[in-house]
C-alpha cells in the first residue's frame, strides 16, 4: 500500500469536500444550520459543542460508506473489474448525466420520504437530534453531494483497497470544515452568481471525466473511434466553452443577472476572467498535439494516437 498515494488521495479529497460546500444549495443552508447549531441564546460553549458533534456525525456518516465500499472492493475483486469496458461506460454515462445535472437540466433526488423522516427526528434539539440533522444533509442535498463524492471517489483509484474509505473520509472532513469554521466561506466566494458558476464549471469538469471513461470503453472494445486527436479536439470544445461562458458569451437557465459596475454596465469579475485565462491557455497548450506535438504534462492521460 503506497503511503504517500494515500496522502495525496486524503488531501485531494479534502479540496473535493471544501469545493462541495460552495454549491449553491449547501451555502445556502450552511449559515441557517449553523445559527440552529448555535444560536446566541445558548452558551458559547454549548454552541460549539453541537456543532462539533454536527461535523463528527458527517465523517462518521461518509466514512462508515467508505469502509463498507472498501469491504465490497476487498471481497469481490473490484478493482480487477475496472478495466472492463463495462465498468468505464457505466462511470461515463454515471458522469454525463452528472454534468447535465450541474449545469440545471434536472436534479437527482432521494425519495421524499426518506428527508421528511430525517428532518423530523432532528427536530429534538439534543444530540440525537443533531446526529439526525447531520444525516439530513446528504438526503437533502443530494444532487449536490452524489456528483462530488464520486469525484472524491475517483481521487482514490491508486490507494488499493483502502481507497474508499480515504476518498470519503478526506470528502467528509473538507464538507464539515466550513460548519465549523463559516467564515472562511467569506473569503472563497463573494456572491450568488460565482456560486452558480462552480457548479456550471463543475458540469464541464464532469462532462470531460464522462468522455475521458467514454475513451477508455472505446480503447477496450478496440473500436477505434477516440483516438488522441478525437480526444484533444472534445477537450478543445469543453474548455474554449468554460471559457466563454466566463466571459458571458454563453447563458444557461439558472444563470444570475451579469454583475454591473458603478456605472450600471455589465463586467466580468476577475475570478471569472483568472478562471477563463487559464481555461484559454490550456487552449492553446492542446491546439498543437492535434497536429502531433508532443503534450508531456497530460501525455498520461490522452489515449493512444493511431497514426
Amino acid at each position: 500500500m503506497n503511503a504517500l498515494a494515500i496522502g495525496i488521495n486524503l488531501i485531494l479529497a479534502v479540496a473535493v469536500g471544501i469545493l462541495t460546500a460552495i454549491t449553491p444549495f449547501i451555502y445556502s443552508i450552511l449559515p441557517m444550520t449553523v445559527r440552529y447549531l448555535a444560536p446566541k441564546s445558548k452558551g458559547k460553549e454549548e454552541g460549539r459543542k453541537n456543532v462539533y458533534v454536527y461535523a463528527a456525525t458527517l465523517v462518521l456518516i461518509f466514512s462508515a460508506l467508505g469502509v463498507l465500499l472498501s469491504v465490497i472492493a476487498s471481497a469481490t475483486g473490484l478493482f480487477r473489474f475496472t478495466a472492463h469496458w463495462l465498468f468505464n461506460f457505466a462511470l461515463c454515462r454515471l458522469f454525463l448525466g452528472l454534468g447535465i445535472s450541474l449545469m440545471g437540466a434536472f436534479e437527482f433526488k432521494l425519495p421524499a420520504s426518506w428527508a421528511n423522516a430525517a428532518s423530523a427526528r432532528a427536530k429534538s434539539g439534543n444530540v440525537r437530534g443533531i446526529m439526525y440533522m447531520a444525516l439530513t444533509l446528504p438526503a437533502i442535498s443530494f444532487s449536490s453531494i452524489i456528483p462530488m463524492m464520486v469525484v472524491a471517489l475517483l481521487t482514490g483509484h491508486q490507494s488499493g483497497v483502502a481507497g474508499p474509505f480515504t476518498s470519503l473520509l478526506g470528502f467528509s472532513i473538507g464538507l464539515g470544515l466550513p460548519f465549523l469554521f463559516p467564515k472562511i466561506l467569506d473569503f472563497l466566494v463573494p456572491s450568488k452568481e460565482i456560486l452558480n458558476k462552480v457548479k456550471v464549471l463543475m458540469g464541464f469538469i464532469a462532462f470531460t471525466i464522462g468522455f475521458k471513461f467514454l475513451s477508455r470503453t472505446d480503447l477496450a472494445l478496440g473500436w477505434q473511434l477516440i483516438d488522441r486527436d478525437m480526444f484533444l479536439i472534445v477537450i478543445i470544445i469543453l474548455a474554449s466553452a468554460a471559457g466563454a461562458y466566463l466571459l458571458g458569451f454563453m447563458k444557461l437557465s439558472q444563470d444570475y443577472a451579469p454583475a454591473k459596475n458603478i456605472y450600471g454596465i455589465s463586467h466580468v469579475s476577475l475570478p471569472n476572467l483568472f478562471m477563463a485565462i487559464a481555461l484559454f491557455s490550456l487552449v492553446f497548450y492542446l491546439l498543437p498535439g492535434i497536429w502531433g506535438a508532443p503534450l508531456h504534462g497530460v501525455s498520461s492521460l490522452l489515449p493512444p494516437s493511431q497514426h
